[in-house]
């Protein structure tokens, strides 16, 4: 069991059980089950108010980059909100931004050079769709009034985001008559990623799938102005590893149909797949790029587009053209934010952040494959730092009901034992800091085969 909550944190969940309202829940279960009190942050692990500590297993959804309270992201912090705290970026420029932009540059494909700043992994993917959609407008393509995405995918939840997610899924079919235009396109699996692989068949089912991608676009591409796809593995669509081929092959489709591609590197980049960038492990540059999430180690909300300076010069006129983006936040490249970022930039070149998160892949991989052997778990699969598999019924190897919600109750025991998981559906999944020590994912492993025997 738990250690009890101290008394005062009594009446602060009375307070958050009458005024506050949680992204991604029922509140109707924290009438019986309350959120969990969080006091602090270290490392890899977050502090609970009973006095436990847990291991951030899902870097607080994916954000927490170099691991809680890094002190070089505190003291950028500190130094530049005492300096600008803020100041609104229309018609204004500073510092921190500009650094940002230098230091960011020469790790991105080298086509990538005009940023748009925003707020998060979802304004940053409402930019790209407008500015992917404007531009084509601007260059005389006024038919391409529709987007193509991945099955299954996911790229945030404000309306022009949702409208390039999965259709299907719980959370879209509510807004479908309020979204954008899509066709959708699915894509096999990658049965390399897996720890324990079929390969009975796969050059066949590749070749299938790129000849998919051709005939998709043949029906469509005239009709797009830009194809979304997160590159090489759907997060939050159940953390889907698919094949760099298919990239590729979508990249050479949307230049033969005048197609813009916007690859959705918000929860994979800065390193978590084992590269810095996801796409550069199939070869391939878009031409829109949406960062968030890690950009500031976790610590504040930022993110950014970055586009070609072809797409640039789509927006570029006289005042009364027209042609101006007319797009923006009021925290658009905030200098404490901006300031974070560079701190966060600054340890891949003054530690072994990459190197770190080699050693952590051996880990993720050794830990899964510990996994693979309980009745209840198949297709342990690992890419960079993440790893994942499918939980089943261990008597009948079927999906379990979901009305049972054991993934819920995975994770609030998982709790009780200092771990943070939070499975999506039938999907368990481990993406911890790029700091995590091998041996606590090892220990992660460890509880997580114990939880699933009882």
């Amino acid at each position: 069991m738990p250690t009890p909550l101290p008394p005062d944190w009594t009446d602060r969940l009375a307070l958050d059980r009458a005024h506050l309202w949680h992204p991604f829940t029922q509140m109707q279960i924290h009438e019986a089950d309350p959120p969990v009190p969080v006091v602090g942050g270290e490392g890899c692990d977050l502090l609970l108010a009973n006095g436990e500590r847990v291991l951030d297993g899902i870097s607080s959804w994916w954000t927490c980059l170099h691991g809680h309270g890094h002190p070089r992201l505190v003291s950028a912090l500190e130094r530049q909100a005492a300096k600008l705290d803020h100041a609104m970026f229309a018609g204004f420029t500073h510092e921190p931004a500009l650094e940002l932009v230098a230091r960011l540059r020469p790790k991105l494909p080298p086509n990538l050079t005009r940023a748009f700043f925003s707020d998060d992994g979802s304004t940053a993917v409402e930019v790209a769709l407008k500015m992917a959609f404007q531009a084509q407008f601007q260059r005389g393509e006024q038919g391409r009034i529709r987007f193509g995405a991945l099955r299954g995918g996911y790229h945030g939840d404000t309306l022009g985001a949702v409208g390039v997610g999965e259709l299907e899924n719980f959370m879209t079919g509510l807004f479908s008559p309020l979204l954008l235009a899509c066709e959708r396109l699915e894509v096999p699996e990658d049965p390399r990623r897996e720890l324990q692989p079929d390969l009975i068949g796969w050059p066949e089912q590749l070749a299938s799938a790129q000849q998919d991608i051709r005939d998709f676009f043949r029906a469509h591409g005239e009709h797009f102005a830009a194809f979304i796809a997160e590159p090489l593995i759907q997060c939050a669509g159940g953390m889907r590893m698919w094949p760099p081929e298919l990239l590729q092959e979508l990249r050479t489709q949307c230049d033969l149909h005048g197609v813009y591609l916007i690859l959705d590197e918000v929860a994979t980049g800065f390193g978590r797949t084992g590269t810095f960038l996801a796409c550069e492990q199939a070869g391939v540059a878009p031409d829109l790029l949406c960062l968030s999430k890690g950009l500031t180690g976790g610590t504040l909300p930022l993110a950014m587009t970055w586009a070609t300076e072809a797409i640039y010069a789509q927006f570029w006129g006289e005042p009364t053209s027209g042609r101006a983006f007319l797009h923006g936040h009021s925290y658009t490249a905030n200098p404490t934010a901006c300031a974070v970022a560079c701190a966060s930039l600054a340890l891949f070149d003054d530690e072994p952040v990459m190197a770190n998160a080699a050693v952590l892949h051996a880990a993720m991989t050794e830990a899964f494959a510990t996994l693979s052997a309980h009745p209840a778990v198949r297709q342990a699969r690992v890419i960079g730092t993440i790893g994942a598999c499918r939980l089943v019924d261990p008597v009948t190897g079927l999906a379990r009901d979901p009305e049972a919600r054991f993934g819920w109750r995975l994770h609030r025991r998982a709790l009780d034992h200092g771990l943070l998981v939070r499975p999506i559906g039938d999907c368990l999944y481990l993406l911890p800091p790029l700091c995590t020590p091998p041996e606590r994912i090892s220990e992660a492993s460890e509880t997580l085969l114990q939880l699933l025997a009882e």
